[in-house]
């Protein structure tokens, strides 16, 4: 994949004049890390809303400010709660050489023959995992493939996730990704046709 890179300027407007910044197309960054001071920065909204839409949480970023270069991911996206228009994007400094731990969105696919039976359904008991990776590394998502369970007792833990080369899990293994269940529902119509008392006997 292609790095990513967003222009960005320092900013002078702060608190109440960040409305009138926004009102305008530019969207406020804030820039900090472990090594560096932070920087109060500005970026074009719809340039930086593509490079955060292509990026997502894990992909990093190649952020220009004048002739200096930040190598960053994102660390928090602030959109308004009515018009979801950006408000502010946090955004971490890390290195290139120094492998750090990450959220990685998990993608289901594929069929579970055991969500076939009667009242079955699947159960989604993580949406992400915590991996360890260079940042040029980390999945954009990790696919998770349901085609094991087969059987109602069938679990999928997250050591059974397959990751990419490089990248470690960091998520407790025997943590449940994924595992049939069933609908209340019709748990309780099959608990009381097995009881008899339940039954009027």
């Amino acid at each position: 994949m292609d790095q990513i890179t967003v222009e960005a300027q320092p900013r002078t407007a702060v608190g109440k004049k960040t409305g009138a910044l926004r009102r305008s197309g530019i969207t406020p960054i804030h820039v900090y890390g472990s090594k560096m001071e932070s920087l109060t920065l500005q970026a074009d909204t719809p340039s930086l809303v593509q490079a955060l839409n292509e990026a997502g949480l894990t992909t990093p970023l190649t952020l220009k400010v004048g002739s200096d270069e930040h190598f960053v991911v994102v660390k928090q996206i602030q959109k308004h709660p009515v018009t979801s228009r950006l408000v502010h994007v946090d955004l971490f400094a890390i290195s290139r050489t120094e492998r750090i731990h990450a959220s990685v969105p998990l993608h289901f696919e594929g069929e579970a023959m055991a969500a076939r039976e009667e009242g079955a359904l699947v159960s989604e008991g993580l949406h992400e995992l915590m991996v360890e990776a260079l940042a040029l590394d980390l999945p954009h998502a990790v696919v998770v493939d349901l085609a094991p369970l087969v059987t109602l007792e069938s679990i999928i833990y997250a050591s059974d996730v397959v990751l990419p080369a490089n990248v470690t899990l960091v998520t407790d293994p025997t943590a449940i990704v994924a595992r049939i269940s069933h609908r209340r529902g019709t748990e309780a119509a099959a608990d009381g046709a097995a009881d008899p008392a339940a039954a009027g006997a």
